[in-house]
């Protein structure tokens, strides 16, 4: 509201977030029923990048994979800044995020921490941490997005990449119990790769949606 900018539920199809400005005041309505209160937190945060740099647009319509993108739409990436460093300040999460190793159980705790989902913490981690590593989200065995900040040594996932059966991600979604962060096989999660790597792997399933995600920490 110190902003001219009313926050508003409402239903929404194709996009979880949109910002309409006419002048100086705008509307953000946010996707009702959303029971995430870290996401819904974030997404407003996303569309108050976009009030804030970008008045060469009326209207913004934002889908979940806008609220990840750091690499390809120069926009969006500058929202999610924004909304990362207003809502996860560097100057208090640098001390919690700098940790010797990324790992899920630090991302609860700043997802906690700043009252943001798992999803935007575990990414501002990412971003945070001296380490290379990729967040990877799967449903149904197959990579359903992934983000990574730093690309020292060029990996990639297919489109649709089925999760191998050795996987921490796909043995979650046989039903099995496995906690903890493991050392995996490199080729597990990239077959297609010459480089010469390690990687660990830490999965948490979230059967109410149906997805697993995957932390793999890259290593010489």
């Amino acid at each position: 509201m110190a902003r001219k900018v009313l926050v508003l539920p409402g239903p929404l199809e194709g996009c979880e977030a949109r910002l309409t400005r006419k002048g100086n005041s705008g509307i953000i309505r946010v996707r009702a029923g959303e029971d995430q209160m870290g996401r819904r937190r974030f997404s407003i945060a996303h569309e108050l990048g976009h009030w804030e740099m970008h008045d060469s647009s009326q209207w913004y319509a934002c889908t979940a994979a806008n609220l990840r993108d750091y690499r390809v739409s120069p926009e969006e990436r500058e929202a999610n800044i924004f909304a990362s460093e207003l809502l996860m300040p560097r100057f208090l999460a640098e001390p919690l995020l700098q940790k010797p190793e990324p790992t899920l159980a630090l991302a609860k705790q700043a997802a906690a921490e700043f009252n943001v989902s798992l999803t935007a913490a575990a990414i501002r981690m990412l971003h945070l941490s001296r380490h290379e590593a990729i967040l990877v989200c799967s449903k149904n065995k197959e990579v359903l997005w992934w983000v990574i900040a730093k690309d020292r040594f060029g990996v990639w996932f297919k489109s649709k990449q089925h999760l191998h059966p050795e996987s921490i991600a796909c043995c979650l979604e046989n039903g099995e119990i496995i906690t903890g962060v493991q050392d995996v096989n490199t080729e597990i999660w990239f077959p297609n790769t010459s480089a010469s790597f390690g990687i660990s792997e830490e999965s948490i399933r979230f059967p109410n949606l149906g997805m697993t995600l995957t932390l793999l920490t890259v290593s010489d």
